[in-house]
């Protein structure tokens, strides 16, 4: 079972524009507003400030293990050797390359792990300067495992069994844990809301997930995929099997399932423990538009600068690739120089 929450964060952000085409730049010439944007936007937010207030965050939240700090495919800091409480050795190996990556960057990611009432949970803060209009600039991913279901190193697995029954099968200690989980996501955010006050800090998902088991090596997904699992990437398990198959066993020697999302190996939702006919196979009819795959920076597909231009509208006034219709929601009709802009009821000579 693993214990899975996602949380976005926005910033601050100016749209990404394009180059203006020939007719636009003649619609612009006699008065028109062609539709520059390309639904991307650049976030006002530099290293050094996300690095800090972070730092501030995980402070006030006691996770002091660092794991690694990447900017731009950079590492800067990399815990090969387990050592604890060594948080403050990252922010130094950050500030010593400050210079450098401490101003603009494409992409950030900052992982820590942190262990507390019996969960070993990985943190990774990722950020991304360019990202879709409806997208977050960072989001935070939370995946913890319980300490008493994981493997431990050197264990075979008949002990692992022995050991892990007893609380795989507890429905009640099952639901303790999860709620703690929950709560210390939501702790997370706070955390974080406080440490950027002018950013808006929301939960996406905080929950429990069985795991669907299949024989195989699990594999992490890349870290921008929407359902990168950073437990996953950072410890990797060679008793994964085994521990998927004792609880999925478990859950459904319960009188009543918990009502748990059940996810196979890529994190991907295929329904819920407690449906009908989900031990067979997956039961969900469609993926939500956070599960879906693609990148999380990529937004839920929707483009807010898409306009309607089914109405008709100008010659010149359809749809700009990346852009959006010239016509806007309103144009029905137009003509010459362009259908009216959003909102209008139809174009007139230079509208």
């Amino acid at each position: 079972m693993k214990l899975y929450g996602t949380i976005a964060v926005h910033v601050q952000a100016a749209d990404i524009l394009r180059a203006p085409r020939f007719f636009e730049r003649v619609k612009k010439a006699f008065g028109g507003k062609p539709d520059l944007r390309t639904g991307r936007v650049r976030a006002a937010i530099e290293a050094t400030a996300l690095v800090e207030a972070s730092r501030d965050a995980l402070r006030k939240l006691g996770a002091s293990n660092a794991v690694s700090l990447v900017i731009d495919e950079t590492v800067l800091f990399h815990d090969r050797d387990g050592k604890p409480d060594d948080l403050g050795d990252l922010f130094l190996a950050f500030h010593d390359n400050s210079s450098v990556f401490g101003t603009g960057f494409d992409e950030l990611r900052l992982a820590v792990e942190h262990r507390e009432a019996g969960l070993h949970i990985v943190l990774e803060v990722q950020a991304r300067s360019v990202h879709a209009v409806n997208a977050p600039a960072i989001r935070i991913i939370a995946s913890g495992r319980i300490e008493a279901l994981t493997p431990k190193p050197g264990e075979d697995a008949a002990a692992y069994r022995k050991r892990a029954e007893p609380i795989a099968g507890d429905a009640k200690a099952l639901e303790m844990h999860r709620v703690q989980f929950e709560a210390f996501v939501e702790r997370v955010r706070e955390a974080i809301a406080s440490a950027m006050p002018t950013a808006r800090a929301e939960v996406d998902v905080a929950e429990a997930r069985v795991v669907r088991p299949t024989e195989g090596k699990q594999e992490a997904q890349p870290p921008d995929a929407r359902n990168y699992d950073p437990y996953v990437a950072y410890y990797p398990s060679p008793l994964g099997f085994v521990a998927e198959t004792l609880m999925w066993s478990a859950m459904f020697s319960m009188m009543m399932p918990l009502h748990y999302p059940v996810v196979d190996h890529h994190n991907h939702v295929q329904g819920f423990a407690d449906e009908p006919g989900i031990k067979e196979g997956p039961t969900a009819s469609a993926e939500p538009a956070a599960d879906a795959g693609g990148n999380w920076y990529d937004g839920d597909g929707t483009d807010a600068v898409a306009a309607d231009t089914s109405d008709g509208g100008s010659w010149w006034g359809g749809d700009d690739a990346g852009g959006g219709g010239d016509g806007g929601n309103g144009g029905d009709g137009g003509d010459f120089f362009g259908g009216g802009d959003a909102g209008g009821d139809g174009g007139g000579f230079f509208d």
